[in-house]
């Protein structure tokens, strides 16, 4: 899943739990008033997205931080006497709030637009507005009143969800510097402020990294006929770019070896050479900043609010996991390399970075008989929709509407409503853009574009995007999904179901506001149903005859589930320990570059040989907004597999399970601790049992 780009701490992460106070001074432009920009907009009105042009995006960014100025400074005049949780911690988060509902809007359009203006103006502005929370959060005289209120009757009598927010504002203030000496502030601040440019650098390096390989028909060999005519170029040739749909499907079918080293290994050097030397002042200036914070590294700071606190619960957790899965990776690998030494008829040692995904498909056509390119000709996009709106209705008694003619950034887009079933209340909205284009945001996410908030005697409604790379409509074709697409497609509607039913008081801890650690628990939990013949046979229809799913192919496709299981837990461990190694023991000044680090560990991890000449961190942009927390995919999951096996024995459908989830899990977002959460939903303590049963690992 996807967060904030830009912002590289613990307290940055979190969305604009920070604060800043150096706001432009011009006056707002005469060319656009207040009143008809679109995006400064009045509670639950829609976003005019078509409309906005990049004089909106400034005047609405220099417009909403004079508004959070006046807030903060009504914050600050309180009378002592008089300070409240009211008049200072819930003004503080409607401060936040405030500046989000432009902040939030910009950074999906500066991930998405297709307009180039639009996305370098709406960078610019995500800069500012981070400087301007940064600034914030060292504002002594805001940390002076908040600390002051902390140590009143009514703070240590506070609902638990309000003392979280105490809390978490408190630590915000230690991790911004106050406490340090004016001159080591200013230092943090530089630091930080550098860190946003930097990581926006990064990323639109790699959006705008665009390479193809043109190859003929007598190279084609493997690929699939649809495959080619959607690349068809022009001039007769077969233009193969580096968007999922077209490097994913290459790699698993077509024969030429060559051709599959070349693609791998420009799909490897995304964003070189530029972001290999960002990615070292990332991490140079990480360092830096725990230094001054008395952490012995970044790591330490940034899992010091999460589920496992500390780096060395982490690695237990890694090397604990390595352990019990070595032996399974040993036969997945050996398996492998068997089927290579049939197909090549050699003695082969090694699987190849590029002939991984090869090997595990032509496996997976050989021992089970599953092929990819027949398992996609049931799973077309409206038909993937319609059961993602039916399994969520039976669970959490929704009803999904499409909103007709929306205000869109582009015209893939659809919007959505999300209404109660029982009184037809509308809840919240969504938008799907699922399609690969240029200068898109190149991977899936959910973005939160207007987050839930109790607002006196009304709530906000929360609004989100689901971004997609899934392939588009061919030539002659509806758009189909491979069944991995599917569950990616289940997985991002976890999170955006995570922000739409949040029922919390404050936007800081709305839907996915939870620790870092948790945030995949609920969305990993949904890929589930992807799995299930019940769940299935609601919405895999073939897109020609409408035929359900047939149960040979499903039997087949459910024994393959496993398939070299132990080899992708093995990377997922390996992309965590890359993590957490960068952001503990990385320095710049070293003999090790990142790529060395790399490919040692992938080399001592993985089964899969590291491609020399490649550098993979370049465009890991998971380094950047996770920050020594990709470990949390695999922690969320043993609490998503333990979570889905209440659904096993009670029913994947159950109207009362989805219920009793929606009201523990989805609505609390984080008011309060995720392992509170998870308890409450099992009503017992969690276990990783289930999650060693879903990979194959214990019977």
């Amino acid at each position: 899943m996807k967060f904030l780009r830009y912002f590289s701490s613990s307290f940055l992460i979190i969305l604009f739990n920070l604060t800043c106070h150096n706001i432009p001074k011009g006056e707002i432009s005469n060319s656009q008033s207040v009143k008809d920009n679109p995006l400064i907009y009045s509670k639950n009105q829609n976003i005019d997205f078509a409309a906005i042009n990049e004089y909106d995006i400034k005047n609405a960014t220099e417009y909403v931080l004079r508004e959070a100025d006046l807030i903060l400074s009504e914050i600050i005049t309180v009378p002592t006497a008089k300070r409240t949780f009211v008049n200072t911690l819930l003004r503080l988060d409607d401060l936040y709030d405030t500046v989000s509902k432009v902040s939030s809007p910009l950074e999906l359009l500066a991930s998405v637009h297709p307009n180039r203006k639009i996305r370098d103006k709406s960078d610019e502005s995500i800069l500012i507005i981070q400087r301007y929370f940064i600034e914030l959060s060292a504002n002594e005289a805001l940390y002076e009143v908040v600390h002051q209120f902390s140590t009143s009757k009514e703070a240590h009598e506070l609902p638990l969800n309000q003392k979280r927010f105490l809390e978490s504002e408190l630590r915000d203030f230690r991790n911004s510097g106050l406490g340090l000496s004016m001159k080591d502030r200013e230092k943090l601040k530089r630091i930080q402020n550098r860190i946003s440019e930097l990581s926006l650098k990064f990323e639109n390096n790699l959006a705008s990294h665009l390479d193809t390989i043109f190859i003929t028909l007598n190279m084609t060999e493997g690929l699939p006929a649809d495959y080619l005519q959607n690349h068809l170029q022009k001039d007769g040739s077969y233009g193969i770019d580096l968007s999922y749909p077209s490097f994913y499907p290459f790699m698993e079918y077509a024969e030429s070896d060559s051709l599959r080293k070349v693609l791998r290994y420009k799909f490897l050097n995304r964003g070189i050479p530029y972001n290999l030397n960002i990615l070292d002042e990332i991490l140079f200036n990480r360092k830096s900043l725990s230094e001054l914070l008395k952490y012995p590294s970044y790591a330490a700071l940034n899992i010091e609010d999460a589920m496992a606190k500390t780096p060395e619960a982490v690695w237990r957790f890694e090397k604990d996991l390595i352990k019990k899965i070595n032996q399974i990776a040993d036969v997945d690998t050996e398996e492998l390399l068997q089927l290579k030494r049939d197909l090549k008829g050699d003695d082969g040692e090694i699987i190849f970075d590029w002939e991984k995904h090869y090997y595990e498909n032509k496996l997976l056509q050989k021992k089970y008989n599953v092929d990819s390119e027949e398992v996609k000709q049931y799973f077309q996009v409206d038909n993937v929709i319609n059961g993602l709106f039916i399994i969520s209705s039976q669970l959490f008694n929704l009803k999904f509407l499409e909103i007709d003619n929306p205000s869109v950034w582009h015209s893939d887009v659809r919007m959505f409503e999300v209404r109660e079933n029982a009184d037809n209340r509308l809840i919240g909205q969504f938008y799907l853009d699922l399609y690969p284009r240029e200068n898109k945001y190149q991977h899936a996410a959910a973005f939160s574009i207007v987050s839930g908030k109790k607002l006196n005697s009304w709530y906000q409604r929360p609004i989100s995007c689901l971004v997609c790379n899934f392939p588009p409509p061919g030539k002659n074709t509806p758009a189909l999904l491979l069944h991995e697409d599917v569950e990616t497609f289940f997985h991002e509607f976890g999170h955006l179901l995570h922000d739409i039913l949040t029922k919390t008081e404050l936007s800081s801890q709305a839907g996915s506001s939870v620790a870092m650690d948790f945030v995949e628990a609920p969305s990993q939990m949904l890929e589930n149903w992807v799995w299930n013949k019940t769940s299935l046979s609601l919405f895999a229809t073939h897109y020609k005859t409408g035929e359900i799913i047939p149960d040979s192919l499903l039997n087949r496709m459910l024994m393959a589930k496993n398939i070299q299981s132990g080899n992708n837990l093995l990377q997922q461990i390996f992309y965590g320990i890359l993590d957490l190694t960068l952001h503990e023991e990385f320095d710049s000044s070293s003999l090790k570059s990142t790529t060395e680090i790399m490919s040692e560990l992938q080399n001592s991890i993985t089964h899969y040989t590291y491609t020399v000449g490649t550098h993979q961190q370049a465009s890991f942009d998971h380094l950047l907004g996770y920050g020594a927390s990709y470990y949390g995919y695999l922690w969320s999951e043993v609490y998503a597999a333990d979570m889905y096996s209440v659904f096993e024995k009670e029913g994947l459908l159950n109207l009362e399970t989805g219920l009793h989830f929606r009201r523990t899990i989805l609505e609390k977002g984080g008011s309060e601790n995720p392992m509170n959460l998870v308890k409450a939903f099992l009503r017992r303590d969690p276990n990783n049992e289930a999650f060693l049963k879903n990979h194959g690992i214990i019977d």
